[in-house]
């Protein structure tokens, strides 16, 4: 007798490590939404509401993101990808807008860079063919 139901799909280790490091995220996310919870009286250049719902947010997306990616779900990789933009999206924006202290001023070069090298990263990770037939996306 065979089984009935289909071969299991190979998730490829560039899968399980990108799961990782977004999990990671999420985790680091949810940490902030947890301490936020209980911040001190002081002078803040943002809304606490505002902290609380940011780190809600990609704590939320990044979980997400992390559990479908390293389930194969088809969706994943857009949600990654589109996830992933409008994260550095919102944090370059936080970084130029909202910083306030000459330390953050001055790092940016170094926070560019990290950026460039993340992006390239996942860009390279989800192009690669065995992770895109894993997620069940066409080759165009």
């Amino acid at each position: 007798m065979t089984d009935p139901s289909p071969p299991a799909r190979r998730r490829p280790l560039l899968v399980t490590w990108l799961s990782l490091g977004v999990l990671t995220l999420a985790v680091f996310n949810l940490g902030g939404w947890l301490a936020g919870l209980s911040l001190p009286d002081l002078p803040y250049s943002v809304p606490r509401a505002y902290l609380l719902v940011r780190n809600a947010l990609w704590a939320t997306w990044g979980g997400l993101s992390a559990w479908f990616a390293f389930q194969g779900k088809p969706g994943a990789a857009g949600l990654l990808r589109v996830g992933g933009l409008l994260v550095l999206g919102w944090y370059w924006a936080d970084r130029l807008l909202l910083a306030r202290s000459d330390y953050t001023r001055n790092r940016w070069p170094l926070a560019a860079v990290f950026t460039a090298l993340a992006v390239t990263t996942v860009a390279v990770i989800l192009s690669r063919p065995n992770v895109r037939d894993y997620f069940q996306e066409k080759r165009s």
